[in-house]
């Protein structure tokens, strides 16, 4: 029995330890827009590393379901801002579980992020 519990434990540590590491690759081409939404049970918290030409670029950041933060700025359910991103830009986001939100690039240049959680 105490295999067991070991194992489990183990198994538990990875899984927390391969989530800790995570990273998501975001783009949005000027005018495109999508929904992203934390299916896990807990909070997430990532911070994004803004990537594009060097030119200064406007996101919408709508949230859908449930509430989080962006940049320290608390939404809920319905509330929407505006980001002015450019090249190297960090952004640092929350969300609960089950939050959705849908990003509209607004902008007229391509916008990428890598968001590491």
């Amino acid at each position: 029995m105490s295999s067991y519990f070991r194992g489990a434990v183990f198994i538990l540590v990875c899984l927390f330890t391969v989530h800790a590491y995570a990273q998501k690759m975001i783009k949005l081409a000027p005018k495109e827009s999508k929904s992203l939404t934390n299916h896990y049970a807990w909070t997430l918290n990532a911070t994004c590393n803004v990537q594009n030409d060097n030119t200064k670029s406007k996101i919408r950041v709508s949230v859908l379901n449930n509430k989080g933060k962006v940049n320290g700025k608390s939404l809920s359910q319905g509330q929407a801002t505006f980001l002015t991103v450019k090249n190297n830009d960090q952004i640092s986001v929350s969300a609960e579980p089950g939050t959705s939100v849908y990003l509209v690039n607004v902008g007229a240049s391509a916008v990428a992020a890598i968001c590491s959680v």
